[in-house]
């Protein structure tokens, strides 16, 4: 089976994290045959096991699909990016959409 970036890279943070499918697969909550596929390209998991490998692995999304091609190094979360998402989760949508509107407009410039 060819092994994709997101394969790879999920075998390898288990690896370095010292786990064990089978505990990668309990914190989950699904079957070890069915993380061991996602390791070896078998199957694609649903956007909530992916969103729950990164946060097992303290790394941005972005990483676990593109690996480096999307960064350099692993998106740590950080003091000042739980305070960020914090404060922008409480606005309204409207107020959201304006914030990263403003965002867009600043890197413009």
């Amino acid at each position: 089976m060819k092994q994709t970036i997101f394969s790879s890279t999920i075998r390898t943070l288990r690896k370095k994290t010292g786990y064990t499918q089978e505990e990668v697969s309990n914190k989950l909550n699904i079957q070890r045959q069915t993380y061991c596929n996602y390791e070896n390209a078998c199957r694609t998991p649903p956007l909530e096991i992916i969103i729950a490998l990164a946060r097992l692995y303290n790394v941005s999304v972005d990483y676990l699909v593109l690996g480096a091609q999307a960064i350099n190094s692993p998106s740590k979360k950080t003091p000042l990016k739980d305070k960020l998402y914090d404060e922008f989760s409480s606005l309204s949508k409207n107020a959201q959409k304006e914030v990263l509107d403003f965002i867009r407009f600043k890197k413009l410039l």
